[in-house]
């Protein structure tokens, strides 16, 4: 409950500021608009880090390594293939509108020289120039919004207090805190005056509190060189918009504004030795989940020193290139789609609320099923191809049924559009998806004898938040029983799931498999996404039952204070 208190006075601050500076709420939604429309940014963390392949300034202050010596990979900073044009070229590619370039990471190395003696990669490194102009120039050649993120903390700094773990320089001392305030006031002088962003990404504001960091005057300036510019929510209350970390929320953050910043891997910056990588399928759905609850996905890639873009990376930017350059339509300007309980997946609608986007990971061996939507609809297809696709709406339940043959089947996530004669309108639904699957399934007499021992002990599943289909529970709770319609397009996810999971196998022939948890960060109580791989050979014709053995009954990961009712 504390934190979701914390959350609503964090957007009631910045609700404030607004108003105190004078902007209502419709000028910040017009403000806000290219940020909402988006959908799909590239965050790049390129610095020394890269030489030997280590943590990003973590490394020396949670004493892996010592300050000198990590240091001394200034030395081997050459940005010798770095080529902007190359990158903002795929970028746009890969459906990307903004790009978000690490000026100074903590460790307090910029990427430019500055009037200020500190680290740069101009003075102290081979590569010897500044590496922000031709950034900004390549992305607005190609039509890219220019973001900077920034560290608030800069451990390298002689005025700062923190320097490692065990280490500070100091723990009061007003005149060296001034010192630094001034020196990091100046750097962002420095960035808005020579390269104005359209939006700040910082970070580190942990470490003191708004009025430490000067929050409200720092905005203030900021906004005196562009009063257009956007900032993150790491400026202790004074920013526009949330910034989840690697996992996509289970409900939407109560801020309208918000992006989820993703690693490809287990890495921000390039490590030679992380090839841990998600695959296409699982970074291509989590774009998909975040546009269904209207944020914006923020795909990390860590640049080699030498300024190159690993090839693991620049397949993944090349599935993205694919998926988005046939989805447009589904993706940018869209907004949150349908709430809990009218269709069992993700969804979204276009910005006149006049389409319905659903967004299919499986090629199912039934028509898609959709509740509660009392806009009448004038067709149905698939985006992409615009193939006509048959529907029919049930007189005496209201449900609306379409048939999607596997033929259109994209193999990452196909969209199919609903086109409606006026703005989206729903209206409740009372029973339960998954047990209405249930029933019409048991009316196959060969699938229920297979299937019995389960169905008739179990109850309502849990909410298609997190698990995207049908799904049941034992008596007791402890066995979550995931409802598999046709083939899957890559592993089943189970989001916000707090328990361990025991064992996993097919219902009906027993077969054992396996699982893998993906964005389980340590500091972080939320949980990790559960990856779940169902072989082909293993699946019913019909509908495949996947038992999940919980360590206790189910505990499920939402936000404080905010509940989602089973579907």
């Amino acid at each position: 409950m504390m934190k979701h208190l914390f959350l609503s006075a964090a957007i009631l601050m910045m609700a404030f500021f607004s108003v105190a500076a004078g902007e209502s709420e419709a000028e910040k939604a017009r403000r806000m608009e290219w940020f909402k429309d988006a959908k799909l940014g590239i965050f790049i963390h390129y610095g020394i880090y890269a030489v030997d392949g280590i943590d990003e300034s973590w490394s020396f202050f949670n004493g892996y390594i010592s300050h000198k010596d990590y240091m001394k990979q200034l030395d081997g900073f050459t940005a010798s293939q770095y080529n902007t044009d190359e990158w903002a070229r795929l970028f746009s590619e890969a459906g990307a509108r903004y790009a978000v370039i690490t000026t100074k990471h903590h460790d307090g190395v910029a990427l430019w020289k500055g009037d200020f003696d500190h680290y740069n990669v101009v003075d102290h490194t081979p590569a010897g120039r500044d590496l922000l102009a031709p950034f900004v120039g390549s992305m607005r050649d190609k039509g890219l919004k220019v973001g900077f993120y920034y560290s608030l903390i800069d451990w390298s700094y002689p005025d700062y207090p923190a320097f490692t773990r065990e280490k500070v320089r100091y723990t009061n001392d007003p005149a060296r805190w001034g010192r630094f305030v001034d020196f990091y006031f100046g750097q962002m002088g420095e960035l808005s005056a020579r390269y104005n962003p359209d939006l700040y990404w910082f970070d580190g504001d942990w470490e003191h509190s708004a009025d430490e960091w000067r929050a409200a005057q720092l905005r203030e300036k900021l906004v005196g060189y562009n009063k257009n510019v956007i900032i993150n929510s790491r400026l202790k209350g004074y920013g526009d918009y949330e910034t989840p970390e690697q996992g996509v929320p289970v409900v939407s953050p109560e801020n309208p504004y918000w992006e989820l910043c993703l690693t490809m891997n287990d890495s921000w910056g390039y490590q030679h030795n992380d090839h841990n990588y998600k695959t296409p399928f699982q970074l291509i759905w989590t774009f998909a989940d975040v546009i269904s609850k209207g944020g914006n996905l923020l795909l990390d890639i860590g640049p080699k020193e030498d300024g190159s873009i690993p090839e693991e990376q620049l397949a993944i930017l090349k599935e993205f290139a694919r998926w988005t350059g046939k989805h447009s339509e589904a993706i940018y300007g869209t907004r949150a789609g349908m709430p809990e309980g009218h269709f069992p997946g993700l969804s979204a609608v276009s910005k006149d609320q006049k389409t319905l986007f659903l967004y299919i990971d499986h090629a199912p061996n039934h028509p898609l099923t959709i509740r509660g939507v009392r806009s009448k609809v004038k067709g149905a297809r698939v985006v992409g191809c615009d193939t006509k696709l048959t529907y029919k709406t049930d007189r005496k339940s209201g449900d609306l049924t379409i048939e999607v043959p596997k033929s259109v089947i994209d193999p990452m996530v196909t969209v199919i559009a609903l086109d409606l004669s006026k703005p989206l309108e729903l209206g409740e639904v009372a029973v339960s998806h998954s047990l209405k699957v249930v029933e019409e399934m048991s009316k196959d007499a060969r699938w229920y004898e297979k299937h019995a021992p389960v169905i008739d002990v179990a109850g309502d599943g849990i909410a298609s938040a997190h698990y995207a289909g049908a799904s049941l529970l034992s008596a007791d709770k402890t066995i979550l029983y995931l409802l598999v319609d046709g083939k899957p397009n890559g592993p089943l996810a189970i989001k916000g799931l707090k328990n361990n999971i025991n064992r996993i196998w097919v219902v009906g022939n027993g077969t054992k498999l396996s699982h893998q948890i993906i964005g389980k960060l340590y500091w972080s109580h939320v949980p990790g996404i559960a990856y779940v791989d169902v072989p082909d050979s293993v699946l019913d014709p019909k509908m495949t039952v996947i038992a999940v053995l919980l360590d206790g009954p189910v505990s499920l990961y939402t936000e404080e204070g905010q509940v989602i009712e089973s579907n």
